[in-house]
Formats: structure tokens, sequence, C-alpha cells
């Protein structure tokens, strides 16, 4: 049973990550305080970073195997 796929974590934390990046700009007015805008952006690009490692690890992110010299072609 190993031809299940693994759950999309990196994609729920991108996600997550767009969701704290665009919340000032859509909840907050405009002459709000500056301080609780950067603090969802500095939270936002640490959900994101760990996103793109999340999505990194992943093994369909891995390179293939290599085959070495073998003769794969057709002739």
């Amino acid at each position: 049973m190993s031809s299940r796929s693994p759950r999309p974590i990196g994609l729920a934390l991108c996600v997550i990550a767009m969701i704290l990046l665009a919340a000032p700009t859509l909840f907050f007015p405009a002459d709000s305080p500056n301080e609780p805008k950067l603090v969802f952006a500095a939270v936002g690009a640490f959900v994101f970073a760990l996103a793109v490692l999340r999505i990194r690890r992943e093994p369909s992110a891995q390179a293939p195997p290599d085959h070495g010299d073998e003769d794969v072609s057709e002739r």
C-alpha cells in the first residue's frame, strides 16, 4: 500500500503563508499602525520558508536514481 501519495503539507503551508501575508491588507485599515502588519509579514515569510523546505524534501522533488552506464536507447 505504498502507492498512496503523501499529504501535501508543503502546499498547505503555502496557503497558510498566503493568508498570513494577505491578512493585513484585507482586514486592517490603511492608516493602522505598522507593527501588527510587520508581525504578520514576518510570520508569513517564516511559514513560507518552512513550506519551501518541506516541498524540497518531498520524494517527488528528489533526483531520479542514476542507472550508471546502462544503454537504454532503442536501436
